[in-house]
């Protein structure tokens, strides 16, 4: 009779060993499960503040358009007038005709 307690002490415990195994897959599916749903969430909320700041913008600009002159036609203005270039200056020659030279 020793024997079978010990057999059936051993089956339990492959029992118990298995079972645990079986707990540890089903927190770990949990867990994934968990974490999606999270970032399901928070994809969604980031989602909804996006479109409410790109609304908001979207206000202001129309609003600050009302408070802006109308913007010139751009055929009507002129290109802007040419600078003539500085002449040369030929670092050799003298500054002044009327240098003496001694």
């Amino acid at each position: 009779m020793g024997k079978l307690l010990k057999m059936a002490g051993l089956g339990l415990v492959l029992i118990g060993l298995v079972g645990c195994d079986m707990v540890e897959k089903s927190v770990q599916q949990l867990a994934e499960k968990a974490e999606k749903t999270f970032q399901d969430a928070a994809r969604e909320t980031l989602d909804g503040t996006l479109d409410s700041l790109n609304k908001q913008v979207d206000q202001l600009q129309q609003s600050a358009n009302a408070w802006l002159p109308p913007a010139e036609p751009q055929e009507d203005q002129q290109p802007p007038t040419e600078q003539p270039e500085p002449p040369v200056v030929d670092p050799t020659a003298p500054l002044n005709n009327s240098a003496v030279e001694t």
